[in-house]
């Protein structure tokens, strides 16, 4: 057999519903090169194979394509006002310490500052989304092509999960100084230091801005992946409604 002819048959194997074709081994060992390809500058050598008819550049493109959508529609919901505060799907909650304090509070009629800290919170987290857009599409482009064309194969929200399990560390070192400055904007940092230290909470009080803004990050992301997974099922199931051939191509 030649051995384009074997490649084919291959990228034909691996575009199917056989699962024990489509893993992340085989994909690494069927597209191991492309890498080196890509980075030496010979596109056209990737351009000329194909995944079961769709070239892998289209497929490499059509993803990130995919996901820049997503994201900018992720980025304007949970941007608006109320994006985060409004849904409770992934209203971010008062960190643990604080939510103990509140069910004590809360007998004495003084429940209210910390409810008023948990919306300055929320709207911390809307206004840092803007800013975050970019953060979030440089973890698009930072994705490898074998890695972008595994994932146009793989489930229909195989793209955000790699995003989290591979840039959910970077993306919190990203993100945290953004979010830092909305809070201190918002009052959020200001309030919830003033609440740990009356209601002396040890160590808790000591670094209550940093703790504060560690759960607001990890809140915010993970309303971000939640919607952003919704985004790509939402894409891949209608790529058509999005006024784009490739896409079609890709997904249709």
């Amino acid at each position: 057999m030649h051995r384009r002819t074997f490649f084919l048959t291959l990228a034909s194997l691996a575009a199917s519903s056989n699962a024990a074709y489509a893993d992340d081994n085989f994909f690494k060992k069927l597209f191991g090169s492309l890498k080196k390809q890509a980075r030496s500058g010979n596109l056209q050598a990737i351009n000329d194979r194909s995944l079961g008819g769709l070239s892998l550049l289209d497929a490499d493109r059509g993803l990130r394509t995919a996901l820049n959508i997503g994201i900018d529609a992720v980025v304007a919901q949970l941007g608006a006002p109320g994006g985060f505060f409004d849904d409770g799907k992934i209203q971010i909650p008062l960190p643990k310490t604080l939510r103990k304090a509140r069910k004590l509070a809360k007998p004495m009629g003084m429940a209210g500052p910390f409810d008023n800290l948990q919306e300055r919170m929320n709207r911390g987290a809307e206004a840092a989304m803007p800013k975050g857009k970019a953060i979030l599409k440089q973890a698009v482009t930072s994705m490898s092509v074998e890695d972008a064309i595994g994932i146009v194969r793989g489930p229909d929200d195989s793209a955000t999960q790699y995003l989290r399990r591979t840039m959910e560390p970077s993306l919190i070192t990203a993100f945290s100084p953004v979010i830092r400055s909305t809070l201190d904007s918002s009052g959020a940092l200001s309030a919830g230091s003033s609440l740990a230290e009356k209601y002396a909470m040890g160590k808790y009080a000591d670094k209550a801005g940093d703790k504060l803004t560690q759960h607001v990050v990890k809140g915010a992301l993970k309303g971000s992946f939640y919607y952003l997974a919704e985004q790509e099922r939402t894409i891949r199931a209608n790529p058509g409604d999005f006024g784009s051939q490739l896409l079609r191509r890709v997904f249709g």
